[in-house]
């Protein structure tokens, strides 16, 4: 279940490795990646958004929304300031405090996406979610949503497991959207 809360303080943990500020495209290009890294790795999404093909490759709906101020959000506004000239920026300093919604374990998927994909400008991260994210459709100028089973089939999982794995995602959907869990899926520790 998408959270703007989760949504906020990955991008806020992404806009921190990159020194404070980062383009647009590389934003909405590394949240989507570390989504499909969390799949991927532990088999659910961190935060929970939408997946769609756009014309500039895969993002998550949502959080593209809240980065572009087309959503309020006391949770993204707390973190990060509105978007000026292509460009999206740390509200303030964080520390491990304020990503309290989201694991080490989701910590973990960030980082390994930041030390793969963190040097990259947006345009090679845009052909590489075009060449290498094979659940990724042109959508001629559009948008399509992106299901989770073909995220799973292109990382690699069997069909079995991905069907598997998008029917758990949509059972812990249902269960969060009856009980209205926004809890962390993995216990909180650690160091930052």
């Amino acid at each position: 279940m998408f959270t703007d809360r989760k949504a906020a303080q990955v991008a806020a943990f992404l806009l921190k490795k990159a020194g404070g500020s980062l383009n647009i495209v590389s934003l909405t290009k590394l949240l989507y990646l570390t989504e499909r890294e969390s799949m991927d790795q532990f088999g659910f999404p961190i935060i929970g958004d939408r997946m769609v093909s756009m014309p500039y490759g895969p993002v998550l709906s949502k959080t593209l929304d809240l980065a572009n101020g087309n959503i309020e959000s006391d949770a993204w506004e707390a973190l990060i300031e509105d978007r000026e000239n292509h460009n999206v920026k740390l509200r303030k300093e964080i520390s491990r405090e304020d990503l309290s919604a989201i694991s080490d374990t989701n910590i973990a998927a960030i980082e390994a996406v930041w030390s793969k994909f963190g040097t990259w400008d947006k345009w090679k991260l845009v052909k590489f979610t075009h060449d290498e994210c094979e659940e990724w459709e042109d959508p001629n100028g559009s948008s399509h949503t992106i299901p989770p089973k073909r995220v799973f089939r292109a990382v690699g999982k069997t069909q079995e497991q991905a069907e598997a794995l998008a029917e758990e995602m949509k059972a812990q959907e249902h269960f969060d959207s009856i009980f209205g869990s926004t809890t962390v899926r993995e216990p909180v520790g650690g160091t930052w």
